[in-house]
C-alpha cells in the first residue's frame, strides 16, 4: 500500500469514526429529551388554578356544593378557627362592611393581623368564595387536607384594582379555586388580612358532578381517537 492508499484508508476511517460519534451524540440527546419529556410529565403542578365573577346577585348566591354560609353551624366535619376575626352583620366604620350585592345575612370579618381557617379532613376538586370589598392586603391561603399550604393568593391577584372599594362589582367577586393535576386534594382556605378588613361569605367546598366527570373523560377519549388517527394516516414520502 504506497502513500496515497494509506492517506485514503486513514480518510475513511476517521470519516466512519466521525458517524458512529455523531450517530452517539445524536441517540444520547434523543434519550435526553424523552427522559426530560417523562419528568415534565410527573412533575407536579406548583398552585391551583383560580377564576372571578364580578359581583351580582347571582355571582354572590352560593353555588352547588358544600356550603358555608356562617348563619348557622358549620357542616359536618369542618372546623373554624379565628383570629381578630368574627361572624358579623351589616357596617362598622373603619372595621368591616357587607359586602356588595349581599342578601343582609351573616358573614366573616377578618380585622387587621387576624385569620380565619375552615379546615376539613376531606378532599375537594374546588373551593369557591364571596369576597367583599377587597383590597391589596388580603390573602388568601389553599390548605390540603392535612393543612398544609398548596398555594397563596393576595387579594391584587383577584382585580385589577384591590383598593377596598365596597359597592362596585369590580372589588366583589365571586373567587373559584379549582386544584391542578398535582396538586393535593383541598381540604381547607385560611383567609388572611394585614388591615381592616378582609369579608367573605358563601364559601363552597365541591367535586365535579359525575356528568362533568363524564364529559372529562369524554375529551380524553376523543383526544387519543384522534391521535391514534393521525399516526395510521402518516406517509413516508422519498425525496
Amino acid at each position: 500500500m504506497d502513500g496515497h492508499d494509506r492517506a485514503l484508508w486513514r480518510g475513511a476511517g476517521t470519516a466512519k469514526a466521525n458517524l458512529l460519534l455523531k450517530g452517539s451524540i445524536s441517540m444520547v440527546m434523543k434519550i435526553a429529551a424523552v427522559a426530560g419529556l417523562f419528568t415534565a410529565i410527573a412533575s407536579p403542578a406548583s398552585a391551583a388554578t383560580f377564576v372571578t365573577q364580578l359581583g351580582s346577585a347571582a355571582s354572590f348566591a352560593a353555588p352547588t356544593g358544600t356550603a358555608i354560609t356562617f348563619n348557622g353551624a358549620l357542616p359536618t366535619g369542618f372546623s373554624l378557627n379565628t383570629v381578630n376575626s368574627s361572624i358579623v352583620n351589616g357596617d362598622l366604620n373603619n372595621q368591616y362592611a357587607q359586602p356588595a350585592f349581599s342578601d343582609g345575612s351573616n358573614y366573616l370579618a377578618v380585622l387587621n393581623g387576624g385569620s380565619a381557617m375552615l379546615q376539613s379532613s376531606t378532599g375537594f376538586d374546588t373551593v369557591s368564595f364571596f369576597l367583599g370589598s377587597i383590597d391589596s392586603f388580603n390573602s388568601v391561603q389553599l390548605l390540603s387536607t392535612t393543612g398544609q399550604v398548596i398555594g397563596t393568593f393576595a387579594g391584587s391577584l383577584f382585580t385589577a384594582n384591590a383598593n377596598g372599594n365596597q359597592d362596585i362589582p369590580q372589588t366583589n367577586r365571586r373567587v373559584t379555586f379549582t386544584r391542578s393535576a398535582g396538586d393535593a386534594m383541598i381540604g381547607g382556605i385560611n383567609f388572611i388580612s394585614g388591615g381592616n378588613s378582609l369579608e367573605v361569605d358563601n364559601v363552597v367546598f365541591a367535586v365535579p358532578e359525575p356528568s362533568t366527570w363524564a364529559l372529562m373523560f369524554l375529551g380524553f377519549g376523543m383526544v387519543g381517537t384522534a391521535m391514534r388517527y393521525r399516526r395510521r394516516n402518516k406517509s413516508v414520502t422519498y425525496a
